[in-house]
């Protein structure tokens, strides 16, 4: 199925997807599908549950990384996950997504290259990412890691109040 809204061309990352026309912010760039289910996390797998390594289809599979990327992850119907623009896309702008917002743990990048101001430096996974990054994103992160922010809320809620109690 060709996709006209976007291209893939060669690039010095190998081959990266880029914008064919104008995204707004909340439009679904690339609608990605399941291709198979693999027995362990590879170098190009998706996590979808903490126990769930599947293989996506091009051109989702071609989308590479960046510490401040224009598309975070939405899971979807076909079993892997949609890349939405988190802010507006002009054409010809390259689409890029943050590994570390679907890899609990990642092996993909342990030296990232992306050159955003932003840049970590590293991808561990989000295990590892600062809070105020894991919340950034809201709900363009995988199902799955949903829970562990909700409970970094609770702890801090509970941390924050536990003081109130001890400053009374």
């Amino acid at each position: 199925m060709m996709d006209l809204n976007i291209f893939v061309k060669q690039t010095n990352k190998g081959r990266s997807v880029f914008a064919s026309r104008y995204f707004r912010k909340g439009e679904t760039v690339v609608v990605g599908r399941r291709v198979k289910i693999l027995p362990e996390r590879t170098m190009h797998s998706f996590q979808m549950d903490f126990d769930l390594h599947i293989e996506l289809d091009e051109p989702g599979r071609l989308i590479n990384h960046s510490c401040s990327p224009n598309t975070g992850v939405r899971n979807n119907k076909f079993g892997a996950y949609d890349f939405v623009a988190l802010v507006d896309i002009p054409a010809g702008t390259e689409i890029t997504w943050d590994y570390e917002t679907t890899e609990y743990i990642s092996i993909a990048i342990p030296k990232c290259y992306c050159g955003s101001p932003e840049c970590r430096l590293k991808t561990l996974g989000f295990k590892f990412l600062p809070v105020e990054i894991k919340k950034k994103y809201g709900e363009f992160i995988a199902n799955y890691l949903i829970p562990v922010v909700d409970q970094l809320d609770y702890n801090n809620k509970l941390n924050d109040a536990m003081l109130n109690l001890g400053n009374k």
